[in-house]
């Protein structure tokens, strides 16, 4: 019987593991928002945390990267594998429940040998719908992969331990499924009160019930000995609760455990009698202790990252909104090129309510390389900083996974770490104030960050005095140029953006300080400082303000509608 150890969609031959680990910020996950990423991938909730952690494996080996991609590529074009693979995700599924308990080498019980041939029957099912499927698609099929899966598949089932089992398996569910009924003989008492009971013999018919016209006229049931002349009374049901299934349908089953007290010694005698039909299958079966399903089995998450992530591409797709497969550059020129990019969180959160996302989400161009590593982001509050830096994170996650990134061009190098350092609630650690907890989160990234890293500033050292937040932004950027990392700033420090030229003088490295600008609408008139947001991200010089006034006027808390509000007040006052 052919074998398959370590069989995988996600890793080529020999790279199931990597040497290195590439590391998370402490805060990286919730500040990107992953979690969500994850599961709009997950297919079910069986799998979202397989799903996320498959996600959150930070690989940085361009040949597992690519070999994810390849295999992507095939759910998404190749004809029927998508839907091969996902009408096939159940039975694997049952393949899996019926593994979960270790194969008995002995005289099998009458549970584990229903168990074994139903794990056996699932295995043959599998291979045979699978090889279909992959064989079906032809030379359409391009992925290392998925042609490795097929290779196995018709090895397997040329095997000739293989085509035994094809062939006697039907043979021996029928013995097994032989024994539909019993019958019993019960001594009564001179009330008519059970007494005594024995097995008198095992048929190959389930018993039926009497009518109830055969009742009430007495008729007797001559020439059918399976047919009785009371109601055929059944075992109870009871809910059988469905965990780790999602929205599995609830399922009911008979209940045994309902039984009269005096059938069961007859239970025992049953089995025991039971033992002589399945010992002549139990040898069978040791032909096929070799048979090993359990690569199918490991396959199956694989399978479900892959559906979900297909699933996911023509989501956004047809909504309007690129995605696309990655280049993917060397880790040392340390680069990331993305044309019409967006924030992939943000485009789920408002496909709930809106099925065109055409225009309504901005996309953005992308650019790190030797003319800039280091973007110090400015603009108006609610521009699109945030969502900027947190989708070019996003785009990093799931291009290391393997997966497409939401652009319509991209070229991108693996990093070997993702720190974020964003705003949070004021919860400060115990002991510390807001600014010593930021201070200490900045140093934890410096401590481990390399010149592969990717480091993502939002609003950082806002929780005190501009002076002090400029003076210790400058050392912070000023550390990330001498570091040569990958990193954006956004920040309403428009004074950190305008000594960009300076730093880069100042400080030898080589990844460059560029100014970002979130843009407004320059046609219309900020004299009330009402201006739209275009949240397009643009190089160029900070505007030197953030355009507050036009929230406080949302908001109804300029000096000019609160004084309007103090004159309502005071104009009762002013009649008394």
């Amino acid at each position: 019987m052919k074998n398959t150890p370590g069989f995988s969609l996600l890793h080529p031959a020999g790279h199931s593991s990597e040497s290195v680990r590439y590391t998370w910020g402490d805060r990286a996950v919730a500040d990107l928002g992953l979690d969500e990423i994850a599961q709009a991938i997950s297919i079910g909730a069986q799998y979202r945390e397989t799903t996320r952690a498959t996600l959150l494996d930070l690989s940085a080996d361009a040949q597992v990267i690519d070999y994810r991609q390849q295999v992507l590529d095939d759910f998404l074009s190749a004809n029927g594998v998508a839907a091969g693979f996902e009408e096939l995700l159940p039975l694997l599924g049952r393949l899996r429940d019926s593994l979960a308990t270790p194969p008995n080498l002995g005289v099998l019980s009458v549970p584990e040998m229903l168990g074994r041939l139903t794990e056996l029957n699932t295995y043959v099912a599998c291979v045979e719908k699978l090889q279909a499927v992959l064989t079906a698609v032809g030379t359409d099929l391009h992925s290392q992969g998925l042609r490795n899966l097929r290779d196995w598949l018709k090895e397997i089932s040329a095997d000739e331990t293989f085509q035994s089992l094809k062939k006697n398996l039907p043979g021996l569910l029928a013995q097994l499924g032989g024994v539909p009924s019993i019958t019993i003989g019960i001594n009564l008492d001179s009330n008519f009160h059970p007494m005594e009971a024995t097995l008198l013999s095992v048929t190959d018919k389930p018993f039926k019930g009497g009518s109830l016209l055969q009742r009430l006229m007495r008729k007797r049931t001559s020439g059918k000995p399976n047919q009785g002349i009371g109601y055929l009374h059944p075992l109870p049901f009871v809910k059988i609760a469905q965990s780790g299934h999602g929205m599995a349908p609830d399922r009911y089953v008979r209940s045994p455990n309902r039984v009269d007290p005096m059938l069961v010694p007859l239970f025992r005698d049953l089995l025991k009698v039971l033992q002589s039909t399945i010992r002549p299958i139990s040898a069978a079966l040791k032909e096929y202790t070799k048979i090993n399903a359990h690569f199918l089995v490991a396959i199956e998450e694989d399978v479900a990252f892959y559906l979900g992530a297909a699933r996911l591409i023509r989501k956004m797709r047809d909504a309007g909104l690129p995605m696309c497969r990655p280049e993917i550059l060397p880790m040392q020129e340390r680069a990331c090129e993305m044309q019409d990019s967006y924030n992939l969180r943000l485009a789920l959160e408002v496909h709930n309510e809106k099925s065109d996302l055409r225009g309504v989400i901005i996309q953005n161009e992308v650019s790190f390389g030797p003319d800039g590593r280091i973007f110090i982001l400015t603009g108006p509050n609610h521009g699109g900083k945030t969502v900027f830096t947190q989708a070019v994170g996003i785009a990093q996650v799931l291009f290391q996974a393997g997966l497409y990134v939401p652009a319509e061009t991209a070229r991108i190098s693996p990093v070997d770490g993702i720190y974020t350092h964003f705003a949070i609630e004021e919860k400060s650690m115990q002991g510390m104030g807001r600014l010593s907890e930021e201070s200490k989160r900045l140093s934890d990234i410096f401590q481990s960050v390399t010149q592969h890293g990717l480091v993502l500033l939002n609003e950082s050292l806002s929780s005190t005095s501009s002076g002090e937040s400029l003076y210790l932004a400058q050392d912070v950027v000023r550390a990330l140029r001498l570091f040569g990392v990958r990193a954006i700033f956004a920040t309403h420090l428009h004074e950190l953006a305008e000594s960009v030229e300076v730093i880069n003088q100042e400080v030898s490295g080589d990844s460059r300080l560029v100014s970002l600008v979130a843009e407004v609408d320059a046609q219309v008139d900020d004299s009330k400082g009402i201006v739209p947001r275009t949240y397009k991200i643009k190089p160029g010089p900070p505007k030197g303000h953030s355009y507050a006034k036009g929230i406080a006027v949302r908001y109804g808390i300029s000096f000019e509608q609160l004084s309007g509000q103090w004159q309502e007040h005071q104009g009762p006052r002013a009649n008394e």
